[in-house]
């Protein structure tokens, strides 16, 4: 794992006068009086309300400001692009449908090398102004259906060589999701194992972080529909939901 705009400047600053050399009042008058150092005209540059960026996803050059936040759940707040931000936002495949103000929509850095992860990954800023690194993975590509037991562990021994070469030291949450059938209950415990699951692998197999914590959220945070508009059931969406998320946030 989107803005319009760039990050504001700071006014510039005067001299310290108690470091500048005497000189006598003739030449003082004599003298063309000093130039105020204008503001920096991007310091008003920001919309209302708007702090600085970290992530240039426009590619101006200039990192992208941001504007309020969105509770994803589980504490993971994050601040969002300023503006219209859809033309550099992910879009699923297979036609799957994001529901309103999905995590999904948040743009990526494409300059991260995913070779080997069967995943997606997005860029962000949490409340606190942390950089945030995001990659979600489908839960079909590392469990069976309904179960909790890692099969294959190419994706997560390539997302450890990830971390530890471009996000080492952060605070890691492993986040658990699934589809909505079944029954609430069931849900929650299957996405609380998968997630302890994969937070005990990268443990177990040296991805280096401060902590590594993890959650279960069930159904309550989908990605996409899992209805088509019709009414009947979409597989696709059922599945894009059904996912681990690793949430990675530096030290500032």
């Amino acid at each position: 794992m989107l803005f319009a705009g760039g990050c504001g400047g700071s006014p510039g600053s005067r001299g310290d006068a108690s470091t500048a050399p005497r000189t006598s009042r003739a030449a003082a008058t004599a003298q063309p009086a000093a130039s105020t150092p204008s503001a920096d005209p991007s310091a008003s540059a920001l919309p209302p309300g708007a702090q600085p960026g970290l992530h240039d996803v426009t590619g101006d050059g200039t990192p992208d400001p941001t504007c309020g936040t969105q509770d994803f759940g589980a504490g993971l707040v994050l601040r969002l692009p300023c503006g219209d931000f859809s033309q550099y936002a992910h879009t699923p495949e297979d036609g799957t449908r994001l529901v309103a103000n999905s995590l999904y929509r948040l743009p990526g850095p494409d300059d991260v090398d995913l070779t080997g992860i069967s995943g997606e990954n997005l860029a962000a800023t949490d409340a606190a102004g942390r950089e945030t690194f995001i990659l979600i993975f489908n839960s079909d590509a590392l469990f069976d259906t309904g179960s909790f037991a890692i099969g294959s562990t190419d994706t997560l021994d390539a997302t450890i060589r990830l971390i530890n070469s471009h996000y080492a030291g952060g605070d890691i949450q492993v986040r658990g999701h699934t589809d909505a059938t079944g029954s609430a209950a069931s849900n929650q415990t299957l996405s609380e194992r998968r997630a302890d699951t994969v937070r005990r692998y990268l443990v177990d197999h040296g991805i280096r972080a401060s902590s590594v914590t993890s959650v279960g959220l069930g159904s309550t945070h989908p990605l996409a529909e899992e209805a088509n508009p019709d009414g009947s059931p979409d597989p696709e969406g059922q599945r894009f939901n059904r996912r681990v998320e690793l949430v990675v946030r530096s030290h500032q």
